[in-house]
């Protein structure tokens, strides 16, 4: 890369040498041969002389100019009874520019135009895998010149709106941060991804699991292997380039109650690669005990509304977090111009509360992106570099039950606060704003207990509340991964209409656990909204921990739900890469309900596995 980049102020990154040193080197992949040094240094090229010679008479010339070079290339296979179902390879190289324009105090950013969402400052364009210099030197040109153009109008509709009177925000807290500048251009090298004959063969072998299994409805193994290059090239001098590799399976099941309820289940796991990932035995002993599981279901009671202590334990306190704390844990303010009910979707509900308590005081939260491992368990969170260009940083998000801070973004929510290299969730329709969120999320606690003592603590906290049993949830749905794109277009409106979009998303596993111990697995359970002032009141944990990666998308689940999930019943792999790791955690209040919809008619006609039998 050109030596221009290599100032004074640049933060050094480590060597990807560090990153790597416990993977052979005969185990690594080449560089990247469809982004080369020449095709960078020719964006950063049309970057320069955009800089000194965009300009529209009479309006304000950029700022601010960046792109990110994303190269992707994934693996997918799908099989079914034994049988491949999909097979397909992505590769692609996407080209994205970013302009700002007014100035660091006032500008177009984090502003959604009204009836004109799409307009943020940023355009994209596909680059061929065999482009030349000049080919990615005009590429950039173009969505250059379409990002300058939409930042003016959401420029000119922001400054609008703020006359009108709607969204002001405090004159002394900055639309964008100053931040230093990032040099790394080794590239980092990452394990070569399994090919597609490889994950082929094990989906076919892992789905015969379910042929002898009639009481399904649906059954599919699925597995994938990807990875993503990225480079940034920015006008503050930064120049940095970092690689995500990972590997995933999915193991999907799916039933029908008696009354007509639809019921699935699923096994999720990602690594590093597939050495990360349980080996065929332990994924036939998960395959056999999902297809029990929806065989159970089918004959479980539905729970009728609950209000009391709620234990949720491995996956389910995964759960919990991922979608009733992990949303509000961003410093990103809320995009001007959202409606009220979008506003309330965002998320953001701690952005006021930094230096209050805001959870029981055993416990504490840090975000480490910095990190690949928790133990012996890889984590798929970290990264070198944020979606912003700014190197990941460690931070201390709770201490002891107090807000010590937030994950931010270059978009700043009060005065004096900067980018701790958190921006990764995009905003696609929200003002194009990157906003800060989780990557590798560890909760701890002092005082954990065994399993068992917990689950003694939830039945004495449901005796104290008078209640005849408490209520244990194991995992949560994941319509990422659950969405059934089989709905009917009245189903789909009335979906629309009856979800609330503010809610976690349903159970799949909880049960009740009664006085002496016993558990009855239940179904049909959708907790309601979980305030964040119920965080206080966590009233157990457990010395076990569970680590967990997903990708988290960013879809809500009511759209994920409409849509049929993400990639077509592929292992998903789009979406932001996140870890969890949390102890069990016992709630003293939680409210569950019973939920009378998923119904449709049950078959006329026997499944044709059940009818050749």
């Amino acid at each position: 890369m050109k030596s221009r980049y290599l100032i004074a102020l640049a933060i050094a990154i480590p060597s990807t040498v560090a990153q790597a040193k416990k993977i052979p080197a005969e185990d690594l992949g080449p560089a990247s041969k469809a982004v080369t040094d020449e095709i960078v240094d020719a964006v950063a090229e049309e970057m320069d002389r955009a800089m000194l010679h965009l300009a529209i008479p009479g309006a304000p010339k950029p700022y601010s100019i960046s792109y990110k070079i994303t190269e992707v290339d994934v693996n997918d296979v799908s099989a079914s009874l034994g049988q491949t179902t999909s097979r397909r390879n992505r590769h692609f190289v996407n080209l994205e520019a970013r302009v700002r324009v007014g100035n660091q105090q006032f500008d177009n950013g984090n502003f959604v135009v009204p009836d004109g969402a799409e307009l943020d400052g940023t355009a994209a364009a596909t680059l061929p895998l065999e482009a030349t210099p000049r080919i990615a030197r005009r590429a950039a040109w173009l969505v250059t010149d379409q990002a300058y153009k939409e930042a003016l109008i959401q420029l000119r509709a922001k400054i609008e709106a703020r006359r009108a009177g709607g969204g002001a925000r405090p004159a002394d807290v900055p639309a964008w941060t100053t931040e230093k500048p990032v040099v790394s251009d080794e590239p980092i090298l990452v394990p070569q991804l399994e090919s597609l004959d490889e994950l082929e063969a094990r989906a076919k072998k892992l789905s015969t699991v379910f042929r002898d299994q009639p009481g399904l409805r649906d059954s599919h193994v699925a597995l994938t292997s990807y990875l993503e290059r990225r480079w940034y090239l920015t006008t503050e001098k930064t120049s940095v380039t970092d690689t995500r590799r990972a590997s995933g399976v999915v193991i999907s099941v799916s039933g029908q109650a008696p009354d007509g309820q639809l019921l699935g289940n699923y096994f999720l796991r990602y690594g590093h690669t597939a050495k990360d990932l349980p080996n065929d035995k332990e994924l036939e002993q998960e395959s056999k005990r999902l297809a029990e599981s929806i065989v159970a279901l089918e004959k479980a009671p539905q729970l009728e509304k609950y209000s009391g202590p709620v234990l949720f334990e491995g996956e389910g306190a995964v759960g919990l977090i991922r979608f009733a704390l992990a949303p509000h844990l961003g410093g990103t303010p809320v995009p001007e111009g959202l409606s009220p009910q979008e506003t309330r979707v965002f998320g953001g509900a701690l952005t006021d509360k930094v230096g209050l308590r805001v959870m029981s005081s055993n416990l504490s939260i840090i975000d480490d992106p910095t990190t690949r491992d928790a133990g012996k368990n890889a984590l798929i969170g970290g990264y070198k570099i944020d979606d912003e260009g700014v190197a990941a940083q460690k931070v201390e998000v709770v201490s002891n039950g107090n807000l010590k801070t937030l994950l931010t973004s270059r978009t700043p929510s009060q005065k004096g606060q900067t980018s701790n290299g958190h921006a990764r969730r995009p905003s696609d329709g929200q003002g194009g704003a990157y906003h800060g969120s989780a990557t590798n999320l560890f909760v701890t606690a002092k005082g954990g207990v065994p399993r068992a003592a917990l689950k003694q603590k939830l039945i004495a906290a449901a005796r104290a509340d008078g209640l005849k049993y408490g209520v244990l949830i194991r995992r949560l749905d994941d319509a990422a991964i659950t969405g059934a794109p089989e709905f009917t277009r009245r189903e789909l409106i009335q979906m629309i209409k009856t979800t609330d979009p503010l809610l976690p998303p349903p159970v799949v596993m909880a049960y009740k656990v009664y006085p002496n111990g016993k558990e009855e697995l239940v179904r049909g359970i959708q907790p309601t909204e979980i305030p964040i002032r119920a965080w206080k009141d966590v009233i157990g944990v457990s010395k076990d921990v569970t680590v967990y990666n997903f990708l988290a998308a960013t879809d809500s689940q009511l759209a994920l739900r409409i849509t049929g999930g993400t990639d077509d019943g592929f292992v998903p792999s789009g979406g932001v890469e996140s870890s969890i790791v949390t102890p069990d955690l016992l709630l003293k209040e939680i409210d569950l309900t019973g939920t009378t919809g998923n119904l449709r008619p049950l078959p006329s006609v026997a499944k044709p596995v059940t009818a050749s039998k």
